[in-house]
């Protein structure tokens, strides 16, 4: 056994060639890559590609042009970006307004502990806090 490189693990890929360096590799977003392509699949129908007949120096050429209905795109992007999320938020927002008192009455109530009356005291007395008034 080599006294110069501490021992390894042989199938490990970065133990094969210690001297050489190697590049760190980052995991894939799977959420990003998910709403792009929604979000491609549904501005689709508003992104065409047209025929188009223009005049070259070759006489006339087919070709084809790109026809985008930007008030479509615009609304389907304004939706996705903006409405949505704040409609969730909204919802999660009322939601969990709404849910506190029911868990609070399900959820026993543990009185405080040992560690934190301690802590409070002495902060009270180095007078790092007033003494709360319940």
């Amino acid at each position: 056994m080599s006294t110069t490189h501490p021992p390894f693990v042989a199938h490990d890929p970065k133990h094969i060639d210690p001297e050489k360096p190697r590049r760190a590799t980052l995991a894939t977003v799977p959420d990003m890559f998910r709403f792009e392509f929604s979000y491609l699949r549904s501005i689709q129908p508003f992104v065409q590609l047209v025929p188009w007949k223009g005049k070259g120096k070759a006489g006339e050429q087919a070709t084809t042009e790109l026809a985008i209905q930007w008030l479509q795109v615009g609304w389907v992007t304004a939706r996705d970006q903006v409405f949505s999320p704040f409609a969730q938020g909204a919802l999660w927002a009322i939601a969990g307004y709404l849910f506190t008192p029911l868990a609070q009455s399900f959820i026993p109530h543990r009185p405080e502990g040992g560690f934190s009356t301690w802590l409070r005291a002495s902060a009270q007395r180095l007078r790092l806090t007033t003494p709360s008034r319940l």
